[in-house]
């Protein structure tokens, strides 16, 4: 049904930690590179689209979601904020360790340099140490940017789901599902009869729960 897939895709406002990225490709003048960038495009939104719903009579009937009670009362996205939590702060511990030692190891190579007493090779396995720790750091920061990113894969994934859930959850029941989000008002009035969150967020998480078991 066209017009439940267009409502379906303002739906799903996710908050958990997100790094939005934008890949900007510079612009090709060539018939060839053109019909090239085409398929590939193509080639993409098959592999990420979601199967059409089946055509049926308009019921005139619409509903809407709160985001925000989904957010909040969703298992899976519970699941992704611990755990995007505890990746987060056992890398910032391991950096904040890493900056100490760095900061003691950098005090120490200087105290001995000044003071002239210790052997040059000393003096250049310090070095090394230091190099090997700024090195670290980087590698560190790398994991964190990876992080992000993955955070922000398994929150496109989630929606993806629960887009996938609502197509079959509504089964031709309703014409529209709106969403409501006190982030994104772009309902400023519903009629609370008209509202299915509880509903939704019941089956959503009985479906993700089973999912999870079969894991």
């Amino acid at each position: 049904m066209n017009k439940l897939l267009a409502a379906l895709t303002g739906i799903l406002t996710i908050v958990v930690i997100v790094l939005l990225m934008k890949l900007y490709n510079t612009p090709t003048t060539t018939e060839d590179n053109y019909k090239s960038e085409q398929a590939t495009e193509a080639e993409a939104k098959k592999e990420t689209a979601l199967p059409p719903m089946p055509s049926s009579q308009p019921t005139g009937k619409i509903v809407y979601v709160d985001i925000d009670q989904l957010n909040e009362q969703s298992i899976e996205v519970g699941d992704l904020v611990r755990d995007a939590k505890r990746k987060k702060e056992a890398i910032e511990a391991s950096m904040e360790k890493l900056q100490n030692d760095y900061q003691r190891k950098i005090q120490d190579y200087q105290a001995a340099a000044k003071a002239g007493i210790a052997p040059a090779s000393e003096l250049q396995a310090t070095e090394r140490e230091i190099l090997r720790m700024e090195k670290e750091a980087s590698d560190k920061q790398m994991q964190m940017d990876n992080l992000s990113i993955e955070i922000n894969d398994k929150n496109a994934q989630f929606q993806k789901n629960v887009k996938a859930f609502l197509q079959k959850w509504n089964n031709g029941r309703y014409d529209f599902i709106l969403s409501y989000s006190e982030v994104v008002p772009s309902m400023l009035i519903g009629n609370s009869t008209l509202d299915v969150t509880n509903e939704v967020i019941e089956e959503l998480n009985k479906d993700y729960k089973a999912k999870k078991g079969r894991k």
